[in-house]
């Protein structure tokens, strides 16, 4: 996942091409299916918790 490996939402976004507004729409449907969150929102970025 392009979000884990870059560390950050914008990031990823530059990798294949789209928006960071997509990216954390994307995220954010997939953390409704799981019932919480994928990401540790952190200072500088995210990382991915153990759920994720």
């Amino acid at each position: 996942m392009a979000v884990a490996d870059t560390g950050s939402f914008t990031g990823a976004a530059a990798r294949p091409h789209y928006t960071q507004s997509a990216v954390s729409r994307r995220i954010a449907t997939l953390e409704q299916r799981a019932d919480g969150p994928l990401f540790d929102r952190i200072a500088r970025g995210v990382r991915l918790n153990p759920t994720g």
